[in-house]
């Protein structure tokens, strides 16, 4: 299984140049974070957080299980890494391209979904990276 810890050290280390901030009552932080947070849960960051630049959202999936012939089941996990990029003046090409060709071998990157920066719908732009773990258990 991977742990989100590792994971989350193995995207800053490729990323940490990009990264943006998270800033809340005058403390700055690095804006990467793996959810659920073991002190917060899924409310990180927290409400009147600003943020700004490249934040990284890193999401512990649940496992999708379907059963097998043999009686066993295969166990399926899902992991998103959320790029969203704050600076309109900037784009998340170099940092897509930057993660996905330095990603450790360990990591089966399975696909990818991009959404632009729309004004209309007010949104940045978006990138998420699915990795994909799976795991046999048997009865």
């Amino acid at each position: 299984m991977i742990d989100p810890l590792i994971l989350r050290n193995d995207v800053f280390a490729i990323l940490n140049q990009h990264i943006g901030t998270y800033s809340l009552n005058g403390v700055t932080t690095e804006a990467i974070a793996c959810l659920p947070d073991p002190d917060k849960g899924w409310n990180y960051p927290e409400n009147g957080t600003k943020t700004s630049g490249l934040e990284v959202v890193i999401k512990q999936p649940y496992p999708d299980v379907s059963a097998n012939l043999g009686g066993d089941r295969t166990s399926e996990y899902y992991w998103e890494i959320h790029l969203k990029q704050w600076d309109t003046t900037k784009s998340l090409v170099d940092a897509i391209s930057l993660l996905i060709e330095k990603m450790p071998a360990d990591y089966l990157v399975e696909r990818t979904s991009i959404m632009p920066a729309s004004d209309k719908l007010l949104t940045v732009e978006q990138c998420k990276i699915f990795i994909k773990e799976w795991s046999v258990i048997s009865n």
